[in-house]
């Protein structure tokens, strides 16, 4: 008599449709979890941006003699400060102006969000080898890439959907439709268009270049051609590189405006699909992390140093607050060489002093520090995301599994908590540093004062440093896997408040709740006490707050 083992296999449930849209269940459903702050952060930015228009073209610019004074003013700036930011077409309405002074800022801005992307989808990594567990399943490496960039794409496109619905409801809520102010939809679609184009361009620079230089190299190449191109477009010392920018190429689309060219927005379109096509085969045909050694700098080994949970926690906190520091500051260098010629020429023409004055109460439109101070909304909501960003990198601890494994070494949870904490603060500082060095190199550049503004950009650190507080609350009390979301969360709540909340005549209450009501003019020296208070306690008591429920609650993902 014989008897046979039966040896029980286990079910293997496929995965839910869900999963394979968002979650694990397929290489473009985890790369669309994986992308979910960076959209928030995007969406945040450029949409906060959009609606950011809408209210303020009503306010700002309320009389058709207002609007005159704009053409006026442009037109008395030099031709390549002009020339630089595109064509002033329109300027007396709402899709002129927001087309000339803020289109670069979109087009550059979802720029930067593509090279990050996609420079470090596949080489990030591959660099760090979590790529080859992928590669061992049975996915071919063609379709990996291609489900990556699928991902991508899609959470770009989903952006620059809801960047086109800001734009048409604030344009059509607050906007005057007897100045010119409303945008239709097509309008709309075809600036987004637009946008999303150049960065699908460049993204697809730094995607083609990863698999040969490595993330960092990918995204310092990409991002240096940018920057070229689009100066290219503009001074006149660099005309022979325009025609390889895609600037150039689509400068007659001025979409917001109802002038479209679409056979230039085409060529913008080509040249991404071809260079996202030659990142697709040069990933198939090159070796996994195999890359020419090209890269970035690295970070002297005592800064990155293991001497304690604050160092090691800052060393890996530190190259993101560098990035920061580095965009606001060049956002900051470009903002006083603007804000220098409009101050130079309001102070020079008691007629524009007049309008302006009455535009902006309160505020000395002849100083560069108090356009400074117009255009801070702009700072504080990337300050704010920034602290965000050093939340996420403090979760990753947990998030990441590795929070188990700190512990078990003679570390209680409480210093994790706090050390972690201190480092994000340190971030924030070094990240307002670089930003008061790119105001004080723009003041420099433009020979304008703007000493208040330096002190003044503290504020941003403070709004930055409120934030890592609530992300460590958050983190602590309930758990770090969501602690970033929820702050980007309260980040953009915060904006949409102070930004839409004057016009629309939300109540006082509503209006005092934010941190930034109550930091005062800190561009032209006039700080309130009271958002001190409030930041700080924040900050710190964030921290105190998260180190007490981490000790309350299971360490889980």
């Amino acid at each position: 008599m014989s008897a046979e083992a039966v040896i029980a296999r286990p079910a293997i449930s496929p995965p839910s449709r869900l999963s394979r849209i968002y979650g694990f269940g397929s290489i473009y459903a985890k790369t669309i979890r994986d992308s979910r702050l960076a959209f928030i952060i995007a969406v945040g930015l450029l949409g906060g941006l959009a609606l950011f228009m809408g209210a303020a073209i009503s306010n700002v610019f309320p009389t058709p003699q207002s609007r005159t004074e704009v053409n006026s003013l442009i037109g008395s700036m030099p031709a390549d400060l002009v020339n630089i930011f595109g064509k002033p077409l329109k300027l007396g309405t709402l899709g002129g102006y927001m087309t000339w002074k803020y289109g670069a800022l979109f087009a550059l801005g979802a720029s930067l969000w593509s090279i990050f992307a996609l420079s470090g989808t596949l080489a990030g990594e591959a660099g760090r080898g979590s790529l080859d567990v992928v590669a061992a399943a049975p996915f071919g490496r063609r379709r990996i890439a291609f489900e990556k960039l699928a991902a991508h794409v899609t959470m770009l496109a989903l952006a620059m959907a809801i960047v086109a619905m800001c734009i048409t409801v604030s344009s059509n809520v607050f906007g005057d439709a007897a100045l010119g102010d409303r945008i239709p939809p097509l309008s709309a679609i075809g600036f987004v268009l637009w946008v999303g184009g150049l960065a699908l361009c460049f993204g697809g620079l730094a995607w083609a270049l990863g698999p040969v230089l490595g993330r960092a190299g990918a995204t310092g190449l990409a991002s240096a051609v940018m920057v070229i191109l689009w100066l290219a477009n503009g001074l006149k010392g660099l005309d022979g590189l325009a025609i390889l920018s895609p600037f150039r190429w689509s400068a007659d689309h001025v979409a917001l405006i109802g002038q479209y060219d679409w056979f230039g927005l085409a060529l913008v379109g080509l040249a991404a699909l071809v260079l996202l096509a030659i990142g697709i085969e040069l990933f198939t045909r090159r070796d996994l992390g195999v890359t020419v050694g090209w890269s970035l700098p690295g970070l002297p080994g005592w800064i990155l140093g293991v001497r304690g949970p604050t160092s090691r926690a800052f060393g890996e906190q530190l190259p993101r607050a560098m990035w920061w520091g580095i965009g606001m500051g060049l956002t900051g260098l470009m903002l006083v060489s603007l804000v220098g010629s409009f101050a130079a020429n309001i102070a020079g023409s008691p007629d524009l002093a007049k309008t302006f004055g009455t535009v902006f109460p309160g505020v000395d439109v002849k100083t560069a520090g108090g356009w400074l101070q117009l255009f801070a909304q702009l700072l504080v909501i990337a300050a704010g995301f920034a602290g965000v960003t050093f939340v996420s990198k403090w979760a990753s601890d947990e998030t990441g599994e590795r929070l188990e494994e700190l512990l078990a070494t003679p570390m209680t949870r409480w210093r994790w908590v706090v050390s972690g904490g201190i480092a994000a603060l340190l971030a924030v500082v070094v990240m307002n540093v670089l930003l008061a060095a790119g105001i004080a190199a723009g003041a420099a550049g433009a020979g304008v004062p703007v000493g208040d503004a330096l002190v003044g950009s503290l504020a941003l650190g403070l709004v930055a440093a409120a934030m890592v507080g609530v992300g460590v609350a958050i983190g602590g009390l309930w758990r770090t896997s969501v602690a970033a979301e929820v702050t980007a969360f309260v980040v953009i709540a915060t904006y949409l408040i102070d930004l839409l909340g004057p016009p629309l005549k939300a109540p006082g209450w509503l209006l005092q709740a934010t941190l930034s009501s109550h930091l005062g003019q800190t561009m032209i020296g006039r700080w309130d006490a009271t958002g001190i208070v409030i930041a700080v306690a924040l900050a710190v008591g964030g921290i105190a707050i998260g180190a007490w429920g981490l000790g309350r609650r299971d360490v889980k993902v």
